[in-house]
């Protein structure tokens, strides 16, 4: 009878997924005019990393990425944007969904 009167066990939390195909078009929207934002193919501006190079840069994770987008300052000046929570989150998991076991960066 005394356990009826414990409070119930917390739940485990996990992560809301992700919309990969919101992320995608965010990603386009947002910075496909400079970047290839694909898993293969070459940026627009030469001197933009592809999000494939981004995303297999060795130490990057999800974590350090999200950290980068929300709080640098040192976004290049071309850039001139500024991104919202959710558009962090977003942009980030379409990013390190181009990770891939063997990347090689394309010849530019």
């Amino acid at each position: 009878m005394l356990a009826a009167c414990q409070p119930p066990a917390p739940v485990a939390s996990t992560p809301a997924p992700v919309d990969l195909v919101a992320a995608h078009g965010l990603a386009q929207a947002a910075c496909g005019g400079c970047h290839s934002v694909e898993a293969y193919g070459l940026s627009p501006n030469p001197a933009s990393p592809t999000f494939a190079e981004i995303a297999n840069r060795p130490g990057l994770s999800g974590v350090t990425l999200a950290t980068w987008l929300r709080d640098a300052h040192n976004y290049p000046q071309e850039m001139d944007f500024w991104l919202e929570g959710d558009e962090v989150a977003l942009l980030a998991a379409h990013i390190t969904s181009l990770r891939r076991a063997g990347y090689q960066p394309p010849n530019q």
